[in-house]
């Protein structure tokens, strides 16, 4: 019995070091961003934040993460729109703007000026469950169109796979 047991857990374990995370393949937008821990605590999130800032004192933070779904009928639309609901509830005046609407690749930005924060988020199915990725901009200048340039920007992420030989400066793994 405990031969079966021992087994029995040896699987369990093999089975799930053998669970491949999601790996982004993106390239920042200029020299100097670098990891940082998550603002808020939270451990499976990828916080990067440009030179010379901190977490405490930052302007702009990407975000990476994901969530495994295992309920049939989420994508990354139905996410998007979630998190959107609880953007609004954080930044009541916001009208977010959908920039790529589709089931499996959500874009959208919108911009706080009672708050002066502005972020586009992207959401999109990956191999092994759905990937956030957000930027967030707390000086924005509304002149400039930092939200057309970033959605250019997060839209050029990728996952990785093996069998490409495509060339990135930046692998991201997601826990």
């Amino acid at each position: 019995m405990k031969k079966i047991l021992t087994i029995l857990i040896s699987f369990v374990l093999i089975e799930q070091i053998s669970i491949a995370k999601d790996i982004l393949l993106f390239d920042f937008p200029n020299e100097g961003w670098h990891r940082v821990e998550s603002p808020d605590g939270i451990k499976t999130k990828k916080c990067y934040i440009p030179v010379n800032q901190t977490t405490e004192n930052y302007n702009e933070m990407l975000v990476f993460s994901e969530k495994i779904i295992k309920n049939e009928g989420i994508n990354a639309m139905v996410l998007m729109h979630k998190q959107l609901g609880k953007d609004h509830n954080n930044y009541p005046d916001i009208l977010p703007q959908y920039i790529v609407k589709d089931e499996n690749n959500a874009m959208a930005a919108w911009c706080s000026k009672l708050k002066n924060i502005c972020e586009v988020k992207r959401t999109f199915q990956g191999k092994e469950g759905i990937i956030f990725v957000d930027y967030i901009n707390k000086m924005p200048h509304y002149s400039q169109n930092i939200l057309g340039q970033w959605s250019n920007i997060l839209g050029r992420i990728e996952i990785y796979d093996k069998l490409s030989e495509k060339e990135t400066k930046n692998k991201i793994e997601l826990d």
